[in-house]
């Protein structure tokens, strides 16, 4: 627990070591478990990492980040990633400490290897079809990951460069975090992304990444749909096709592209013209995108007590 404190304040052995007078070699020791530390050491360790006696004394299994899923950039740096994954690891230990292994869905979470089941886009459209989706957008998104047993977190995080990830420990509800500060129609991309890493993958390889943006796509945008809709597409009939669809603008192009609807010059010239209108930064028509908000795991909570 504390590697895991240490982390979730962004620092690194030698930092913690230098906030609390001590050497990095016996702070290393006293994180291995090789040496028990000292009243004076628990004391600085609550006073510098901000974390209650009991903190250190819990019990609960972190979660590496091998297993836990991320959308992000390159330019983000690895401290970063350890951070944030140490950050949802303690929200995820406070939240199994609380509800336990109750099932909280009304659904199951399907479980589908793309490698058995014809790839992603196939396991996305088995999905829509498992959960009885009608033709056209998915409605209250969030809501339906939540009937499948998930927790869904809106969480601050320290970048908005990371959208979102996923946590599943054995027999303890998967959660799921969603970067709060982005925007509506980028949320709903990423939790069909997260749901999309639970629903197919159990151990991360080198392509779950590309998995898990295919499933999105097919789940929010089913190909047989709106592949009809990229005629004549514009900067305009994007807009249109976002407050359709529920997705960004730039997922939409993206899509067109992708499905081989527009060629690639026509392409770099809507970028361009995204880019231009500011659109990369801010897009119109976030208004008429619904705020879907987690309710279930407060709703179980407020049962509880």
């Amino acid at each position: 627990m504390l590697t895991l404190a240490r982390e979730a304040k962004g620092y690194t052995q030698k930092d913690l070591a230098n906030q609390i007078g001590s050497n990095q070699g016996r702070l290393s020791r006293i994180e291995g478990g090789e040496l028990i530390p000292q009243e004076s050491d628990l004391q600085n360790f609550c006073r510098v990492l901000e974390r209650s006696r009991d903190f250190f004394f819990q019990q609960g299994t972190t979660m590496p980040a091998s297993v836990s899923f991320y959308r992000k950039t390159q330019t983000l740096p690895l401290k970063m990633l350890r951070q944030c994954n140490a950050q949802m690891n303690i929200c995820r230990l406070e939240i199994e400490q609380r509800v336990g292994s109750a099932k909280l869905g009304a659904r199951e979470l399907p479980c589908l290897s793309p490698e058995e089941n014809g790839g992603a886009t196939a396991v996305a459209q088995s999905v829509r079809q498992q959960l009885g989706l009608r033709k056209g957008a998915v409605q209250h998104l969030t809501q339906l990951v939540e009937s499948m047993g998930c927790v869904v977190v809106d969480y601050s995080f320290p970048s908005t460069k990371l959208d979102g990830l996923c946590i599943r420990a054995p027999e303890k509800p998967p959660i799921v975090f969603l970067n709060k500060d982005l925007p509506k129609s980028r949320r709903r991309l990423s939790l069909a992304h997260e749901l999309g890493h639970l629903v197919m993958h159990t151990n991360p390889h080198e392509n779950v990444e590309d998995e898990a943006w295919e499933f999105a796509a097919e789940f929010l945008m089913p190909s047989a749909e709106i592949e009809k809709q990229f005629d004549g597409l514009n900067l305009d009939k994007l807009g249109q096709l976002k407050k359709e669809w529920g997705v960004s603008m730039q997922a939409i192009l993206y899509r067109a592209k992708k499905l081989g609807k527009i060629g690639e010059s026509y392409n770099r010239f809507l970028w361009m013209q995204i880019g231009k209108c500011g659109y990369r930064v801010s897009e119109p028509f976030e208004d008429v995108i619904p705020d879907e908000k987690p309710t279930e795991l407060e709703k179980r909570l407020k049962t509880e007590t």
